[in-house]
């Protein structure tokens, strides 16, 4: 070990003193500049030698006995960081699918004759580790009956004693439920018993 720290020193010291060298030999302003950009590289390469002879003698970190308790505390630190990086990404991920599914279904549910205004909340199956993609456990639907606003005609205001409480307090027929959750089932390959219909209040 100390032939090879001694055989590297007498190297730096041979390159260092042959670029000196050639700076006396080339007097010209122009050339010295690039004649010390050479060298100098020389230098960083003849210095950085042994630590590319040990990237080549393919040497483990851990048989060397100060480094190999900081590599293995060092190991602890990243895995863990790179689970718990991991954990936060698929919970992102789930909570983005969910909101866009929960978009998408609304869009569906609107389509439908009879459907004023739709919230949807959709419920994801737990992860299973084999699983690639989120399954669909459960979708709530709540709906309120009406005619859509592209489809509203303004009607007729008359004066007088007219009863207002039908207006607000339009119960949400099984036709309607029933063409929502054939719809959703159908295009989210759903079976019908995880659609839960309900009035919006």
């Amino acid at each position: 070990m100390m032939a090879s720290v001694t055989q590297w020193v007498k190297s730096i010291v041979f390159v260092v003193m042959f670029a000196a060298f050639l700076e006396i030999l080339l007097p010209n302003n122009s050339m010295q500049r690039f004649v010390r950009v050479i060298t100098g590289l020389f230098i960083m390469l003849t210095i950085l030698n042994p630590i590319i002879d040990l990237i080549d003698s393919g040497i483990n970190i851990r048989q060397i006995p100060a480094l190999s308790s900081q590599a293995d505390s060092m190991d602890g630190a990243v895995s863990h960081a790179v689970n718990y990086a991991s954990q936060k990404r698929e919970l992102i991920a789930r909570e983005m699918y969910s909101k866009d599914l929960a978009k998408q279904i609304r869009a569906t549910v609107l389509a439908v004759a009879g459907v004023a205004d739709a919230k949807i909340e959709v419920i994801l199956q737990e992860e299973i580790e084999s699983q690639k993609t989120a399954l669909i456990q459960q979708v709530i639907v709540y709906i309120q009956p009406g005619i859509m606003a592209a489809d509203r005609k303004v009607t007729k205001v008359a004066i007088g004693n007219q009863d207002l409480s039908e207006i607000g307090n339009r119960a949400l027929s099984d036709q309607v439920k029933d063409k929502v959750r054939h719809t959703i089932a159908e295009l989210y390959q759903l079976r019908q018993e995880q659609i839960d219909i309900r009035q919006m209040n």
